[in-house]
């Protein structure tokens, strides 16, 4: 909890300095933390049917694991592919986002009276 606090203060005061950048942050988190944890479970489920499929673990190896293995190992990998590249162009659409967005930022101009 304490971490959490901590992080927290460190993103108000990210925020303050550089709004943009911290925008940006946020959002490129919001897709990277599904896809890791996508990422995560799909190589950890197909160690576990390669383990099964063709090893001798547990009086392996077990025919119906090694077809589930290759079953899904294609198009887990074509899915892999797929979304890291859309992430990879949504990241270049978030940077011109900020990019823009700095750039008003720095032409605004302010007349005081």
């Amino acid at each position: 909890m304490i971490f959490g606090i901590i992080k927290k203060y460190k993103d108000i005061k990210n925020g303050a300095k550089d709004p943009a950048g911290f925008g940006q942050g946020v959002a490129l988190d919001f897709v990277k933390i599904p896809l890791t944890i996508f990422t995560i479970t799909g190589v950890v489920s197909l160690g576990l049917l390669f383990l099964l499929g063709f090893t001798e673990v547990l009086t392996g190896p077990f025919s119906f694991f090694r077809f589930l293995f290759w079953f899904l190992l294609v198009p887990f990998v074509l899915l892999e592919v797929f979304f890291w590249s859309l992430f990879r162009k949504f990241k270049k659409l978030i940077q011109k986002a900020k990019n823009r967005v700095d750039e008003r930022v720095n032409t605004i101009d302010v007349e005081v009276k």
